[in-house]
């Protein structure tokens, strides 16, 4: 929320309500209409294409939920319902949050094309991109390919664009990503900017990601991701857990996973860079001094790690 001056009064995630969803149903009807539409007049259609998870990823699903005694079989069919029935089995569990955050890792990145490789996440076999304001060229392109296979009048598809199919969707595909990447840093920046006035407050904070370097942590209700390096986490060393995906401390035991809060004290917001940098908190495994041997690392970081960059609602 910013004044007349474009001065942050108040950051906190938009609110969500029943008519949104209800607008996102209609709209993704709408998509799926259009494209079987074309489908019947074997028109051009610029699918939105979400693919199944590759097999890679799917074992490292497998190795993580092992660590909870959640068992998931290879072998089975995966549709988007094996991974609800995931959730199911986790509702009531502190967990919860992290295998959310892993289940949704798991998925792949959508995109454009003009070869139907069906809507995983959306469990469509056919949908493009018809409604959406936001879609851009994809949306036009539908458009014209409507007015030309149903004869509504000029402005439809040429054969040119028919014949570039495949080269525009990898080019809106690229854009689209660049797009994303370009509001993340403007939201980053706003973020760090108003967060730069509570440099050494503790604030409220959710793991987003953990790697072997340190932790990833938003603060809760403001957003933005900020680095807890590992050498600063306490005095003694801590692993990382590949399969869990987890940083488990040498001597205490203490463990550190996505979706799990803890209070950190912000150590720096750079609005520039949008990035931000936490400490621990005193008496909350804060490092301390001591004469443990452990390794020395040099840690080189810009923001968060992709993989853990979020991923929008974006369909």
């Amino acid at each position: 929320m910013l004044d007349e001056k474009g001065r942050i009064l108040s950051v906190a995630p938009r609110e969500r309500l029943d008519a949104h969803k209800l607008i996102e149903d209609y709209m993704i009807a709408a998509n799926v209409a259009a494209a079987k539409a074309l489908e019947a007049k074997k028109a051009p259609v610029m699918y939105r294409v979400h693919e199944q998870p590759g097999r890679e990823k799917l074992v490292a699903l497998k190795d993580y939920l092992k660590t909870f005694g959640i068992e998931f079989a290879l072998g089975q069919v995966v549709q988007p319902r094996t991974f609800n029935n995931i959730l199911d089995k986790v509702i009531d569990r502190d967990e919860r949050p992290q295998i959310m955050e892993q289940v949704l890792r798991t998925q792949t990145q959508a995109y454009y094309s003009p070869a139907n490789m069906g809507h995983f996440g959306l469990a469509l076999g056919s949908y493009g991109h018809f409604t959406s304001p936001i879609r851009r060229y994809a949306d036009l392109l539908v458009h014209r390919a409507l007015v030309a296979s149903y004869d509504l009048g000029p402005g439809g598809l040429t054969e040119g664009e028919a014949a570039a199919m495949e080269k525009i969707g990898e080019s809106i595909s690229m854009l689209e990503r660049r797009a994303m990447e370009a509001e993340r840093d403007t939201i980053d920046r706003y973020v760090a900017a108003y967060l730069s006035e509570k440099v050494g407050e503790v604030l409220e904070t959710r793991i987003t990601g953990v790697t072997n370097f340190g932790f990833f942590a938003t603060v809760e209700g403001i957003g933005g991701d900020g680095l807890m390096p590992v050498r600063d986490i306490g005095g003694e060393y801590f692993r990382f857990d590949e399969a869990s995906r987890t940083l488990i401390g040498d001597r205490s035991g203490t463990v550190y996973a996505s979706g799990q809060k803890l209070p950190l004290r912000l150590a720096e917001a750079n609005p520039v860079s949008g990035a931000l940098r936490f400490e621990m908190v005193e008496g909350r495994g804060a490092r301390v001094e001591s004469d443990e041997r452990r390794p020395k690392r040099v840690i080189k970081h810009r923001g968060r790690p992709a993989n853990i960059r979020h991923q929008g609602k974006k369909r």
